[in-house]
């Protein structure tokens, strides 16, 4: 489940690249492409194939991807850990199975253009996850250690403290109606020379906890007046929590991080007819989506298989060899 080593990357560590402000326009340095090489798959399942028999191979854009920022004061006051993180489906082939590896396009400093992060690794050689994630493979998130060159790429974390918690909604009086945006790759344009997210807003629009049934499998999730597409799938999204609350109003921006867009709810229901068959509405996008919770993010950053990452990482920065 762990990494061990993951040599081909970068920077594992540093301290915090920048303050991760309010902006959106700050926010979206948070955010990269995830670009992989997938199998396309006929509508029976069987491989697409090239003209000379052979499975056809195409690269293209995945999803989106945004750096965190895990705090370890072992490395000083600033100290802490990036990972890139993104919905765990992302990093998927067309069969279901995990891509060997992906690159993620960031953009580089000064507006120089964009370039590649290349070969960071997704799955070992038995096509186990080696990024980090949840016990529950439902649960669809995915993160690894990647720190960009601080030197060359123009990007920013979001900060733990950002995170919404049980905490947060209690204390906020978190509920259906806040308003709330993503921010993301769009597939039909994201840019030539630069990487350009997309920005969609909406609201919240449900909140429960009971589990929701999403195509990763039975998840706790927030429900949203969000239309998303492919591509959008990885992006997170920001609660805005300015404005009018409890009876007062609250100037100013006041934005925490919500969760990971997992993707859309299609119109698709299910009912039984009274010989037993099942039947199923058509397959369209609601233009509703579901959100997998920040405290899903952190319990991840926060796992066991994590944390010895950590260890082993600090143990080796305080005793180079």
């Amino acid at each position: 489940m762990a990494i061990r080593c993951l040599a081909l990357l970068i920077i594992l560590l540093g301290n915090e690249p920048a303050s991760f402000g309010q902006d959106v326009s700050e926010q979206k340095k948070a955010v990269c492409f995830v670009f992989g090489t997938v199998h396309p798959r006929n509508p029976d399942g069987t491989p697409v194939k090239t003209s000379a028999g052979k499975p056809l191979a195409v690269e293209q854009p995945l999803g989106t991807a945004f750096f965190v920022m895990y705090p370890d004061t072992r490395g000083g006051p600033d100290f802490g850990f990036v990972y890139l993180v993104t919905a765990k489906h992302v990093l998927k082939d067309a069969d279901g199975t995990f891509l060997k590896q992906v690159k993620v396009r960031v953009n580089l400093k000064d507006e120089k253009g964009v370039d590649f992060i290349p070969n960071i690794p997704v799955a070992d050689s038995s096509g186990n996850l080696l990024w980090f994630h949840d016990t529950n493979d439902a649960v669809d998130v995915a993160a690894v250690g990647l720190l960009p060159d601080r030197e060359k790429v123009e990007f920013k974390a979001i900060p733990i403290a950002w995170f919404v918690d049980d905490a947060t909604v209690a204390s906020q009086k978190v509920s259906e109606g806040d308003a709330l945006y993503f921010i993301g790759l769009m597939t039909q344009y994201y840019g030539e020379r630069n990487n350009y997210p997309v920005v969609r807003r909406g609201t919240l629009a449900l909140m429960t906890d009971e589990q929701i049934e999403t195509p990763t499998g039975l998840q706790n999730a927030f429900i949203a007046e969000l239309a998303s597409w492919p591509g959008n799938s990885g992006s997170p999204v920001f609660l805005n929590l300015s404005g009018l609350r409890q009876g007062g109003l609250a100037l100013g921006t006041n934005l925490k991080f919500l969760g990971i867009l997992s993707g859309s709810f299609i119109n698709r229901f299910r009912g039984t007819t009274v010989e037993a068959t099942v039947v199923e509405g058509n397959d369209f996008n609601t233009g509703i989506s579901f959100i997998v919770p920040a405290a899903r993010v952190k319990s991840v950053l926060d796992s066991g298989a994590a944390k010895a990452y950590r260890d082993e990482q600090i143990q080796r920065k305080q005793n180079p060899r």
